[in-house]
């Protein structure tokens, strides 16, 4: 199967935004958080996360995706690609690159890496589950903005490998993202937005990419993409039980009349919440379409982001 970006060709690559006489990034930078506005920060994710309900509503709907900068299509691009740091490769051979092997690449590649100072999902949710220290990672630009407002340290390249093994240990899904919105939130000025780039460590239990994306309508849900490894299913080791169904993200999982299920390729992102949930290991996170040479190359071919790290 080919890979297939979602965006077509003609969508013009993103370019950097008017400061308008620097009045834009004043805003953003009085905007963005600080160790004192995290507790405010903790509740407004928490709201989108609960906003995020109603966005198949036609009229709530419509207001949330623009308020989150989901729309207009034609002009917004947030986008996230997943990288599965635990994929089975025992039927491959050595030489396969696995996701893990970009993520770690790319990281040796930066220029600077940040880390933030918690995670501010699992934060915002109390996760009592997973570390809230094993938290995303900002590249370049976006790294040094979050030094500097004091929510985020300077990491060294091997710490920050060790991070994505520790990561791979426990389970978390990798997704590297450029979230549009999230430019208030961290308080970035445009002129770094094409050096943004952030690397998480997701759990499925208080994610709000992952959550959000289960409540979202295709056009949302779409701009999440798999890195060339999806969830297959092993149709006579399924049992017909159902307990991956209503956890994909993606909805991307049915079942047939006979019980078993069925994964739409062209919907799952390879997170492999769904083999976390199969009791009788029918489900494999195998690679399915080519991958590309690198994380920036997933953000130009299919997010149509030109990003410098």
């Amino acid at each position: 199967m080919n890979r297939t970006p979602e965006f077509p060709k003609t969508k013009p690559v993103y370019e950097i935004k008017n400061s308008r006489l620097g009045l834009s990034d004043w805003i953003k930078e009085k905007i963005g958080v600080r160790p004192e506005s995290w507790p405010f920060m903790l509740k407004l994710f928490k709201l989108i996360l609960s906003g995020s309900k109603y966005m198949k509503n036609p009229v709530i709907g419509p207001i949330y995706k623009r308020l989150m900068m989901f729309s207009p299509e034609e002009s917004t691009y947030s986008h996230g690609t997943i990288y599965n740091l635990n994929v089975d490769v025992s039927d491959m051979g050595e030489s396969v690159v696995v996701p893990m092997d970009l993520v770690k690449d790319m990281l040796r590649n930066a220029s600077y890496i940040a880390s933030a100072n918690t995670c501010l999902c699992r934060d915002a949710a109390n996760c009592q589950d997973y570390p809230k220290e094993v938290c995303c990672l900002f590249l370049s630009n976006s790294g040094r903005t979050l030094v500097k407002h004091r929510v985020g340290y300077e990491i060294s390249v091997e710490d920050a490998l060790a991070r994505v093994d520790k990561a791979a240990e426990l389970g978390l899904i990798g997704q590297a993202m450029w979230v549009e919105v999230e430019q208030y939130i961290w308080g970035l000025a445009n002129a770094d937005m094409d050096h943004f780039l952030e690397m998480c460590f997701c759990c499925p239990c208080c994610c709000v990419g992952l959550n959000l994306s289960k409540n979202a309508s295709r056009d949302v849900k779409r701009r999440f993409r798999a890195s060339g490894w999806t969830a297959v299913v092993d149709v006579n080791a399924c049992v017909g039980c159902g307990s991956c169904v209503e956890p994909c993200p993606q909805a991307a999982i049915a079942q047939n009349e006979g019980g078993k299920i069925t994964i739409n390729q062209d919907y799952c992102v390879g997170c492999g919440i769904c083999k976390t949930k199969c009791s009788v290991d029918a489900i494999k996170i195998k690679q399915t379409r080519p991958m590309l040479g690198s994380v920036q190359e997933y953000f130009l071919e299919d997010g149509r982001l030109n990003l410098k790290i």
